[in-house]
C-alpha cells in the first residue's frame, strides 16, 4: 500500500482541537499529564501521516482535558 502524504481533514481538525484543549486546561491550571501524553502521541502519529492514530489520540486528549476542567467545579476531597 502507498504511504499517505497528508492527514485527513478530520484528523487535522482533531489535532488542532486537542492542542486548543490542552492550552485551555493549562491556562486554568487543570492540565493532567495523561492529556499531555496523548497530545504528544497524536503529534507523533501526525508526523507519520497516520490519520486514524492521530484522531484517536487527539480525541482522548480532548476528553481528558474536558474531565480535568470539569473536576475544577467539584469540591476538593478531604480525607
Amino acid at each position: 500500500p502507498q504511504k499517505p502524504i497528508a492527514l485527513t481533514d478530520q484528523a487535522d481538525a482533531a489535532l488542532k482541537a486537542a492542542e486548543q484543549s490542552v492550552t485551555e486546561a493549562r491556562i486554568k491550571r487543570a492540565l493532567w499529564t495523561a492529556a499531555v501524553v496523548e497530545l504528544e502521541r497524536a503529534r507523533a502519529a501526525a508526523k507519520e501521516f497516520d490519520s486514524v492514530a492521530t484522531l484517536g489520540h487527539a480525541r482522548e486528549a480532548i476528553a481528558l482535558c474536558g474531565l480535568a476542567i470539569t473536576q475544577l467545579a467539584e469540591p476538593p476531597v478531604t480525607w
